[in-house]
């Protein structure tokens, strides 16, 4: 689809987020096996346009919550890389101190309020942080098709529609909880479930979701329409693809836990590719350097940055040193 809406400067820090989020996560990747980053991860690769198109729509006074995999929201809001990685690497310079690892990460000055490693538990939070602001200020919770198992979903939506809260609900829908796929844990659609509680629903698709820009352009109305309106919540139902592993830098396609169909629409809905189409030849490569460059220099300087030391019972741990 054409950006029909938003162009120049706008189209550029779409690219912009999408590619910084790809190329701090292939990093990851790339040293993972070096056991650097004692914590697990939960990569976003293949779901980045929906945290960089939604936080698009926010500003900093609006308040976010986000769920275990929480790198793309992260730097979406506008976090630093250089803090990303310093928190995976247990230093005191990382967005939580250097002890919350890859699923609790904080940013208060860009508005996240932090992200939970409890599928559901967000959810709540959010409602709370919602109950607790005004408008123009509102509040967003990003989480998984899985947490829509949760009790906590329902009660969540059901409450939040109650007292009208300014309070957006994103669900990343990659169709697998783990392991399992939605057509084996759900017998109605998530949206389906908000449009019970009376809820103002917006659904996209996969072509839609995983281009940033047009992303952009469909929640552009029922943001300003809805919640901008003090017409209580909205529920946005974003259809995606996770293009590895649940957890860690595996590939599961590979191993037989997802169907190979999944490794096709990651690459036919990559969004890197789906966002790029919108920005001339020119502008993309200029783009992908400058996060290059800025990627490498952060890593660098986290992995030189100073450790943060932990007592236990069982002595001091040290400095984990990265090698080339």
């Amino acid at each position: 689809m054409p950006c029909n809406k938003i162009c120049g400067m706008k189209v550029e820090e779409l690219y912009r987020k999408i590619s910084l989020i790809r190329e701090v996560e292939l990093k990851i990747v790339e040293v993972y096996d070096q056991d650097i980053m004692q914590t697990p991860v939960h990569l976003s690769i293949g779901q980045e346009a929906i945290a960089s198109a939604v936080c698009a729509h926010l500003n900093n006074n609006d308040l976010v919550i986000g769920t275990h995999r929480s790198h793309a929201l992260f730097l979406a809001k506008g976090g630093s890389p250089y803090k990303l990685f310093a928190e995976l690497l247990g230093r005191v310079d990382g967005c939580s101190g250097g002890y919350g690892g890859s699923m609790h990460l904080i940013d208060t000055k860009h508005g996240l309020l932090g992200t939970s490693s409890i599928v559901g538990a967000s959810l709540p939070i959010a409602v709370g942080v919602g109950m607790g602001i005004k408008l123009p200020r509102i509040a967003a919770v990003f989480f998984g098709d899985g947490a829509c198992d949760e009790g906590t979903f329902y009660e969540s939506l059901s409450f939040a529609k109650l007292k009208k809260i300014p309070l957006i609900f994103i669900c990343e829908n990659n169709r697998y909880s783990v392991y399992t796929h939605i057509k084996e844990r759900r017998c109605v659609t998530a949206r389906a479930i908000a449009e019970a509680c009376r809820i103002k629903s917006v659904y996209a698709p996969i072509e839609v979701s995983n281009d940033a820009v047009t992303l952009y352009n469909l929640l552009d109305r029922p943001l300003k329409k809805t919640l901008h309106k003090g017409k209580g919540p909205l529920f946005i139902e974003c259809e995606t693809v996770r293009a590895s592993d649940h957890h860690g830098i595996g590939d599961d396609i590979k191993t037989g836990f997802r169907s190979g169909v999944e490794r096709e629409l990651s690459r036919k809905y990559d969004p890197l590719l789906l966002t790029r189409k919108h920005l001339n030849e020119k502008s993309a490569k200029i783009i992908e350097q400058e996060v290059k460059d800025k990627v490498k220099e952060a890593f660098n300087l986290a992995v030189k940055s100073k450790p943060l030391k932990i007592k236990s019972n069982y002595g001091q741990l040290g400095n984990i040193t990265y090698t080339t």
